[in-house]
């Protein structure tokens, strides 16, 4: 009894003690930029370090989120799937304890013979009863080589992944929501353009229609006034089909059926940040929820090969039961026999068709695999970051150009109309100019449109839009 406790202590402390086989994770060299291409000078402070509160001012839009955050099926999925993962985890370090089972049993044996005295058979039977009460340690594995280790080490990193999988779920939906809000609110200024641009255009047909009844104007001049209203009405009904689209795409995304949406601040007045400083593109791998998930994936795939190498090594097993025997029930616990067994065991692989090696080969495979995923993802990462730097840039210029056209276009408008008045200049050129003049309007709105959407990308592309106080 003696030797066997002191066998299961050292099995228990090589366990603890033993050695991990398998290389241990070291982050890639990836040779970042210092700069983001298209990022000015180094900042100090980065904009995807901003809770998505700060960014986006308007209420309206602040209550979308929140109640996607909450209500999204994409969002409930990816919490699912962390739950998941946290159960994978605790099962695969149940394995560094050993299984205990209880247990009772009762036998009954009847033997019937013939019992022979000279000439004379006597048929006899015997009758025995046994019960039995116990524990038993069922097999249970040193972790010599630290194959559960490994396999917790894996475990964990696939749990972290899959965390930062649900981050990134995360900032796609807050992205995704202001995005599509942002395009509505654009929507409603181009359906008040349109409006506006419809009201003043049946003011002008009426006017004309009034000097052609005169004999002041010709019928051409009343069918292309006509022409000016039919293309604004037909704008207007454009604009309106696209504003319930998007109402729908909003309400999908707050994981409710479709429905209005609540208007907060007009597009005009939209204010998401006052300057968008992109910071260190190193801060980047740290911040961006889909770089930090590819990197565990490649942690995990390290990990792996070390349970790979460790199927090659000898395990070490110990099995042990104690329990109490008796005749009867009633002496179990009264005077029952004592019984108790050990068995301590040693398996060496000796020939597995190469099934061992080829494992090993595949999970070194797989780990080349998801460092090229990773170093893939740093550069996708990069990548859109630069792309929406330049998008902003480029965004905001167009918008002051866009304004300035619209400045002529108004200018050149009341010019022509007044001549057209005065009789020096025919309605064909009022007519260009007024289409002109509502074309230049919506690509005005369309401009800066597209720089808000430039800066909410930049957001995104930078990992911003969740809570780092909760990282795991």
């Amino acid at each position: 009894m003696k030797r066997s406790r002191i066998l299961f202590l050292l099995l228990v402390s090589a366990a603890i003690v033993g050695c991990k086989v398998g290389p241990n994770y070291e982050r890639p060299s990836l040779g970042e930029p210092s700069l983001f291409r298209f990022g000015g000078k180094k900042q100090a402070r980065s904009l995807g370090d901003l809770d998505w509160r700060t960014v986006f001012k308007d209420q309206a839009l602040r209550g979308l989120i929140e109640e996607a955050l909450a209500n999204n099926l994409d969002m409930k999925s990816a919490a699912a799937r962390v739950l998941q993962a946290q159960a994978n985890l605790a099962s695969v370090r149940s394995r560094f304890l050993p299984s205990v089972g209880a247990g009772y049993d009762y036998n009954r044996t009847q033997v019937s013979t013939d019992l022979q005295l000279g000439n004379f058979n006597f048929p006899t039977v015997f009758d025995t009863e046994q019960n039995g009460v116990g524990l038993s340690l069922l097999q249970y594995e040193a972790d010599f080589w630290g194959k559960v280790r490994r396999s917790s080490e894996a475990a964990r990193a696939r749990l972290v992944a899959t965390e930062e999988g649900r981050r990134m779920v995360q900032v796609g939906l807050v992205a995704g929501v202001a995005t599509a809000y942002i395009t509505m609110r654009e929507q409603d200024y181009e359906l008040e353009i349109a409006r506006r641009t419809l009201d003043a255009r049946r003011k002008s047909l009426e006017l004309i229609s009034t000097r052609q009844k005169g004999g002041q104007s010709p019928l051409t001049d009343v069918r292309q006034a006509e022409v000016l209203v039919a293309e604004a009405d037909a704008a207007m009904r454009t604009i309106e089909k696209q504003i319930a689209l998007l109402e729908n795409q909003l309400s999908f995304l707050a994981g409710r059926a479709p429905s209005g949406i609540r208007r907060g601040e007009s597009f005009l007045a939209q204010n998401l940040v006052s300057s968008v400083p992109a910071g260190l593109p190193s801060e980047l791998l740290n911040r961006r929820p889909d770089i930090r998930a590819a990197e565990q994936v490649l942690v995990a795939a390290t990990a792996d090969i070390g349970v790979a190498k460790a199927q090659l090594l000898p395990s070490f097993t110990l099995t042990a039961a104690a329990g109490l025997r008796s005749k009867t029930f009633s002496d179990l616990f009264n005077d029952p026999s004592k019984i108790w067994q050990i068995g301590p065991g040693v398996s060496v692989p000796v020939f597995a068709g190469g099934r061992l090696l080829a494992g090993i080969r595949g999970s070194k495979a797989a780990r080349d695999e998801a460092e090229a995923e990773y170093r893939k993802v740093v550069l996708q990462g990069l990548r859109e970051v630069s792309d929406a730097l330049i998008s902003r840039q480029k965004s905001a210029g167009v918008r002051e150009a866009q304004g300035r056209v619209v400045k002529a276009r108004q200018d050149a408008l009341g010019l022509i109309r007044e001549r057209y008045d005065n009789g020096a200049a025919a309605y064909l050129e009022v007519l260009y100019n007024d289409q002109e003049l509502f074309g230049a309007e919506l690509a005005s709105a369309r401009a800066k449109l597209d720089e808000y959407k430039a800066t909410i990308e930049l957001y995104r592309a930078l990992g911003g839009g969740w809570d780092r106080t909760s990282a795991p």
